[in-house]
């Protein structure tokens, strides 16, 4: 007897469960919906948590005499610096190493925006902590700076953003329905929408910062959220065209298609959710800050593709009931059929997209 590895056994299990997704539609969004509706009460009230790309802060330089590209002094001068920071109330955001050309090394220290009384004092503590012997202030002016900056992500970056990320949903949508019908494209692009949105209102709540490298997770999310979809509707479309499932409803179809693709869909949303995850542990700040927005699309766009669009397609297709097998090969070979005949004939439902 063949043994069966533990991937069949599990979809076979899904396979056999009495589970009715498409029945349990309703209870399935009302999760998303309350992120979305909490979310944006959130974000119009007490805003949303830009990062300093978006709204700009304050950058504090200091030259040091060591070579800060050895690890082992640049975490010296970075821990002194943080203990100064520590004592003014005020938390490192990005550190960066930088080599000037004629003084040597510098760090640069970016945090939210501070006043310039509080400019004044944390200057001080830095040329005291880093120069209490040096008297000149020209040199100090070179050596020790604290100074405000303007955001460098303009609204015409995020709005071209936006537009792209629209554009590429309308393709997709386009491209789909051109292939699989008008509400599997409707479904494909009404669920990709809906999950960048979900995603918004959960960094909304959960206050995860929101700068440059959070652009790349809602591209993410939105690619993600297509190819689900159009994995999900592709099988169905296979699937009602089988005479096996010619007498099934909608749901009926909806849910067997889910339980068929559950297992794989739930591996390879695992397997994107570790390469997210290991994104956290990569030294640069870009990457590492994107890693948690992108998890979150992640498990937004799987959920979206298992429990909510097979509700909405088996809630959207259109019937259109044709006439038996029979009858049409009859047509075909020319053969008249009466109007008796006609009405003996029992009509058969076969899921199929009406066209307009």
């Amino acid at each position: 007897m063949k043994r069966t590895n533990l991937y069949s056994k599990l979809k076979q299990k899904i396979k056999n469960s009495k589970y009715d997704f498409c029945g349990n539609f309703l209870y399935h969004i009302i999760v998303p919906l309350f992120i979305v509706v909490l979310g944006c009460i959130l974000a119009f009230t007490i805003n949303l948590n830009l990062g300093l790309d978006f709204k700009g802060g304050t950058l504090a330089t200091v030259v040091v005499e060591n070579d800060i590209f050895v690890d082992e002094n640049y975490y010296q001068v970075k821990n002194k610096l943080d203990d100064i920071l520590n004592e003014n109330n005020i938390k490192g955001l990005i550190y960066q190493k930088v080599e000037t050309s004629y003084y040597g090394s510098a760090i640069t220290v970016k945090f939210n925006r501070i006043t310039n009384e509080q400019s004044k004092n944390l200057r001080s503590d830095l040329i005291n902590g880093f120069y209490p012997d040096e008297t000149d202030e020209n040199e100090l002016e070179i050596f020790v700076k604290v100074d405000n900056f303007s955001k460098n992500v303009s609204d015409g970056v995020l709005l071209s953003t936006a537009l792209a990320i629209l554009v590429m949903i309308v393709v997709a949508t386009v491209y789909i329905c051109a292939r699989f019908g008008i509400s599997a494209g409707f479904v494909s692009g009404i669920v990709s929408l809906f999950n960048l949105i979900t995603l918004l209102g959960l960094l909304s709540i959960t206050r995860v910062e929101i700068n440059i490298s959070t652009l790349s997770a809602f591209v993410f999310t939105a690619v993600y959220s297509i190819l689900s979809s159009m994995m999900l509707v592709s099988k169905v479309n296979e699937n009602i065209n089988k005479e096996v499932f010619a007498k099934n409803s909608n749901s009926q179809i909806m849910n067997y298609t889910i339980k068929d693709v559950f297992v794989s869909n739930t591996l390879t949303a695992i397997f994107m959710f570790l390469i997210a995850f290991l994104l956290g542990v990569v030294p640069t700040f870009v990457v590492r800050s994107a890693s948690l927005p992108v998890m979150f699309g992640v498990l937004i766009s799987y959920y979206s593709s298992m429990f909510i669009a097979g509700g909405l397609w088996s809630n959207t297709y259109i019937k259109r009931k044709v006439k038996q097998k029979q009858e049409i090969e009859d047509k075909k070979m020319g053969k008249e059929v009466s109007q008796e005949d006609l009405e003996k004939t029992p009509e058969v439902i076969v899921e199929t997209e009406a066209k307009e």
